[in-house]
């Protein structure tokens, strides 16, 4: 029997029960991977399985009915993100790796090879990102729909409720958009055709796929309520339900939705509406001192590897006591030439993007014993403790926020796209442009961005075709990418393939 995405809406379930450890803004989910493997084990495939009744329903009840229990289990959500399957290593990895950013490297140990030719098997590409993130849109859905029968004791604010609703909404809303920018085609390409299946209640079923503008309404609608319900001061909420959280940067927040949306308005090509959410996040204040501010050439490098720096609108906050702590395969360990890995490198196409000025080569160790290969090991160098397997991985920055108004601006909307570009290059000490084009500012993303998870998907939305070089003797895939392709959507996963009868696969596979 098939691990079927119906079956995973009920398994979110353990993970709102189980899924606590008070007070840590990372949790450990041993325990949920024990109760999966016994609930598989005495699993059948009897014909009456889907007409049974949701498991655990009293139990959840028990769980969601009062702040504390919403609380923590809102908490247990950010966990999912640092599995090795999400960010923790192979979304960004394998979407910088498929582009032209990044190669195998000479220290391969066969790791996303398949990836990096191109050979999109259903049985493996990107299977763990499917599971992974059904299962945290069904944990998130769990806890929007029971916030209407929580239980408030006295001292307790309605506003509280709607701040957990509000981070399960932004968590929703990521996480439809990730699935839908790697198993569907872009949607300023092919706004109806196949996208993803919109989950926003947990039940057993057998969901059929929903079209690419759908999976984006749904999204945009969960993102315009969280930025309506989250408080105006998230540090303070926090501060007060979280006690002994070392980095406010990995929740969510209201500036965190409106940073996801300039994103997402960008992806859909409403470049007015993307200008208008990045500028209140540029404009952002707090005490009447900006929010977030951008890196500067001097203090570039030090950035990396801290808590809640400046650039930093949301982050996920690595940990190794996190039970998804991917360990030896985490993003930071597979960009380290130094370990036994340090399966992934750059590009030599990509360094020779830079200018020698350009601060941003600083992310880039050229090891004796390998001259001429570039691993981006400084970007994920790790944290205080000094371990690299511990890494803050950067999801929304407010460089990207300038580059989504300068790209906006360049399309018709209002404003310089070259003071938003040149704010960029000039604090990372390099000579600004006059007269940008799309070019210029699709090259200063994949400068700023790299190693990240953004440029393939900037090949996709923009319509662009991949050109590689086969630099190393390591491509066996095709060197060429056209655009349009059916190549870029990923398969939809065999496993979901085989248990659910109205999922219908992508063309070409």
């Amino acid at each position: 029997m098939g691990i079927s995405f119906s079956l995973l809406q009920n398994l979110s379930l353990l993970v709102l029960i189980y899924n606590f450890k008070k007070n840590l803004i990372m949790k450990n989910l041993s325990k949920i991977t024990i109760l999966f493997l016994v609930f598989f084990g005495l699993t059948s495939c009897e014909d009456d399985f889907l007409d049974r009744p949701p498991i655990l329903e009293e139990s959840r009840e028990l769980v969601l009915r009062n702040f504390t229990g919403m609380n923590n289990a809102t908490i247990g959500l950010y966990a999912e993100f640092y599995h090795s399957s999400w960010y923790g290593a192979a979304f960004p990895i394998i979407t910088d790796l498929k582009s032209d950013n990044g190669k195998a490297s000479p220290l391969s140990s066969g790791r996303y090879q398949q990836n990096y030719n191109w050979n999109q098997d259903p049985s493996q590409t990107m299977s763990g990102l499917w599971f992974r993130a059904y299962r945290s849109i069904t944990s998130a859905s769990n806890i929007i729909n029971a916030a209407g029968d929580v239980e408030l004791l006295p001292g307790q604010q309605q506003a509280w409720v709607d701040h957990l609703v509000a981070e399960a909404k932004f968590i929703r809303a990521l996480a439809h958009f990730d699935l839908v920018r790697v198993f569907a085609q872009p949607y300023t390409h092919q706004p109806n055709s196949l996208g993803v299946p919109v989950i926003t209640v947990t039940r057993i079923g057998e969901p059929a796929r929903n079209t690419v503008a759908e999976v984006y309404e749904q999204i945009e609608n969960d993102l315009t309520d969280a930025i309506a319900k989250f408080s105006d001061d998230a540090n303070a909420f926090y501060n007060a339900h979280r006690q002994g959280s070392t980095n406010l940067k990995g929740y969510a927040s209201k500036n965190a939705a409106r940073a996801l949306m300039a994103r997402v308005k960008l992806y859909k090509g409403e470049y007015t509406e993307a200008a208008e959410y990045a500028t209140q996040i540029i404009n952002a204040q707090v005490q009447n001192q900006p929010a977030y501010q951008l890196y500067t050439a001097a203090n570039f490098m030090d950035a990396w590897g801290t808590n809640g720096a400046s650039e930093i609108i949301f982050e996920i906050f690595g940990s190794t006591g996190n039970g998804n702590w991917p360990s030896w395969e985490e993003i930071g360990y597979l960009y380290y030439p130094g370990g036994s890995y340090g399966d992934v490198c750059a590009s030599n196409a990509h360094i020779s993007l830079y200018d020698p000025a350009d601060v941003r080569l600083g992310i880039f160790e050229e090891p004796a014993s390998h001259p001429g290969y570039f691993w981006p090991t400084n970007k994920y160098p790790g944290k205080a403790d000094g371990n690299r397997r511990d890494n803050n991985i950067p999801i929304l920055r407010l460089s990207e926020m300038y580059l989504i108004r300068a790209e906006a601006r360049l399309n018709g909307a209002a404003g310089s796209a070259a003071d938003d570009l040149n704010a960029i290059r000039e604090r990372r000490g390099i000579t600004p442009i006059s007269n940008p084009t799309m070019d210029d500012i699709f090259d200063e993303r994949r400068r700023e961005l790299a190693f990240e998870g953004h440029t393939l998907f900037d090949y996709a939305r923009l319509g662009r075709t991949l050109e590689r070089e086969d630099e190393d003797n390591r491509l066996t895939g095709p060197t060429t990418i056209p655009f349009p392709s059916h190549l870029w959507a990923m398969p939809i996963p065999i496993g979901e393939m085989e248990a659910n009868p109205n999922m219908e696969q992508n063309p070409g596979y």
